[in-house]
């Protein structure tokens, strides 16, 4: 093997490993947040927690049902309780247990959303590449970032009205 493939096998293990890496740091956040939080869960300790996210693959199992709904502008959501960046799904039998419905869960998430979103600046965008295309991003690490096409105003007032590829960095994807 000549040093020129060498080195490119130790860029690409080296990149396996930091993906590989960081999957297991986010899987040990959600762990740790997961253990602050009470038992079982109130509804006014998770209310302001609550996110909403879009809802990608999902296979659940049986008596796993997550609560779905689909959101402004047509897109399939999941909630999230917020746990200082690892979140933690909202299924059917916690929604039954807080005596809500969708749509009162939906309306706090959307609320939180909007509040969180208000609190990003221009600044907080940065670009980079992605598979040879530019894109624009929230660099400030949120995990919610994808969410922000629920919020079209916000997305404007951040990304601005110019065609754009858009990327969301983090664990709501």
């Amino acid at each position: 093997m000549d040093t020129r493939s060498r080195l490119e096998s130790f860029a690409t293990l080296r990149r396996t490993l930091g993906v590989v890496a960081g999957v297991a740091r986010e899987e040990r956040a959600l762990r740790r947040a997961a253990r602050s939080m009470p038992r079982p869960v109130p509804w006014d300790w998770a209310r302001d927690r609550l996110v909403p996210l879009l809802g990608g693959p999902y296979l659940g199992r049986p008596g796993d049902d997550l609560v779905r709904t689909t959101l402004d502008p047509g897109c399939a959501g999941v909630f999230g309780l917020d746990l200082g960046g690892a979140f933690a799904n909202v299924d059917t039998v916690v929604a039954r247990r807080w005596e809500c419905t969708t749509a009162q869960i939906r309306d706090a998430a959307m609320t939180n959303l909007r509040q969180r979103a208000s609190q990003l600046e221009p600044e907080d965008v940065s670009s980079g590449t992605l598979s040879g295309r530019i894109v624009r991003l929230i660099h400030r690490g949120v995990g919610w970032a994808s969410s922000l096409v629920l919020v079209p105003e916000e997305l404007m007032r951040l990304f601005g009205s110019d065609d754009q590829i858009l990327a969301a960095l983090g664990r709501s994807i």
